[in-house]
C-alpha cells in the first residue's frame, strides 16, 4: 500500500478520534505545528532514521514537545513511532490538514504580491474575492512574496486564479507589440 493511501487513513483515524472526544481545533493546532518542526531537516533525519530506537524517538518528541501539544496528539505520535510509521508523519500531518479543510469548509487561497502587505489590504483583496467561495465556506489566505511581479497581485484559490501583476501586464503589452497584426495596421496609417 502506498505512503499517501497509508497517511490518509491515519489522518482520518486521528481526525475522528479528536472529534470524538471534543478536541479537534487543538489536534489540528498541533499538526500545524509538526508539519513546520517536520520541515526541519534534523528532526526528519531523526525521525527517518533507522539506527535510533523508537523509545529515543519518543523520548526525543517528548522533549522537544511535552507541554506544547495535546495528549491525544502526544499518544497519537507515540503510537507512530511504536508501529514503525514516524517516517511518513509528515504526509500524515499534511493529509490531517486536508480533511480538517474539507470537514470545516476551508478554502486555502494563495495571494502573491511584490511585497509584504499589511493586515488591512489583505482584508480588502480578501473581501474582494469572497465571491468564490460557496455557502458556509472561509477563506484562509496564505502570502506569497515575489519582487520580481513589481506591482499588482495575483490570487489563487482551486482552480481559479486573478492575475493583477505589474508583470503580467508588461508580458502583454511586450505580445500585443510583437504581434504582426498590430504592425500592420501602424504602417498603414
Amino acid at each position: 500500500m502506498s505512503s499517501h493511501k497509508i497517511s490518509g487513513r491515519y489522518a482520518k483515524s486521528i481526525l475522528d478520534l479528536a472529534q470524538d472526544n471534543n478536541q479537534l481545533e487543538a489536534v489540528y493546532q498541533d499538526m500545524l505545528t509538526f508539519a513546520n518542526v517536520s520541515e526541519n531537516r534534523d528532526f526528519a533525519l531523526m525521525l527517518k532514521s533507522p539506527v535510533i530506537k523508537a523509545d529515543t524517538k519518543i523520548q526525543i518528541v517528548r522533549s522537544l514537545l511535552s507541554g506544547k501539544i495535546n495528549a491525544l496528539t502526544q499518544s497519537f505520535v507515540e503510537l507512530l513511532i511504536n508501529k514503525g510509521r514516524e517516517s511518513i508523519l509528515a504526509e500524515i500531518c499534511v493529509a490531517f490538514i486536508e480533511q480538517y479543510k474539507v470537514k470545516n469548509k476551508v478554502r486555502t487561497a494563495i495571494l502573491t504580491t511584490a511585497t509584504q502587505m499589511d493586515q488591512t489590504q489583505l482584508s480588502a483583496i480578501q473581501d474582494q474575492f469572497k465571491s468564490w467561495l460557496s455557502a458556509g465556506e472561509t477563506m484562509e489566505v496564505t502570502q506569497k512574496i515575489k519582487p520580481e511581479l513589481v506591482g499588482g497581485f495575483i490570487f489563487e484559490m482551486g482552480d481559479q486564479q486573478y492575475d493583477s501583476s505589474a508583470k503580467r501586464q508588461v508580458d502583454l503589452m511586450k505580445k500585443n507589440l510583437y504581434d504582426k497584426s498590430y504592425i500592420n495596421l501602424v504602417v498603414k496609417s
